[in-house]
């Protein structure tokens, strides 16, 4: 009777928690957030988006689970994003690592684009589109490109 106990009562438990789909979208089929990172393929198992004031925070875990992309838009419309230090422009930030356990694996955005292509304020889900250069912040001269980037119905809590 315990061993059946045992076993009944995390099934029930899990059984009756409600899923909160607007944290994250973990598991969802229809959201997707992928790029090439020096040409080879990534794609976030985890992703969790917010949007907290005029900014979209995008953030997504790849299949090692150390490695992390985050993208900042400062921004909530549909719109280009630019990053230049030639001109100057900050509309959004971006970082890349493919170890949280180290900080010598972080990268910062140096150049390029976000394109917020549908912004669903009703349904609360955002698209879109990236590419930029990043370098690594204790080794300025390491260099990854991300590109062919896109995340598609990314569910955001405010």
């Amino acid at each position: 009777m315990k061993k059946t106990l045992i076993i009944v009562l995390p099934i029930v438990s899990f059984c009756s928690c409600k899923k909160d789909s607007k944290i994250n979208d973990t598991v969802n089929p229809t959201t997707s957030f992928t790029c090439k990172i020096n040409g080879s393929s990534w794609s976030a198992i985890s992703r969790v988006t917010r949007k907290q004031g005029n900014t979209f925070i995008i953030t997504g875990t790849g299949s090692l689970r150390n490695d992390v992309l985050n993208i900042t838009t400062f921004g909530t419309q549909v719109n280009s994003y630019t990053l230049s230090t030639i001109d100057g422009k900050t509309e959004f930030t971006a970082t890349f690592t493919s170890d949280t356990q180290n900080n010598d694996s972080l990268y910062q955005a140096t150049s390029g684009i976000v394109q917020l292509t549908k912004v669903d304020t009703v349904n609360k889900k955002i698209s879109g589109t990236f590419q930029f250069r990043t370098s690594k912040i204790i080794n300025p001269l390491l260099i990854k490109e991300i590109t062919n980037g896109s995340f598609t119905n990314l569910t955001y809590t405010e």
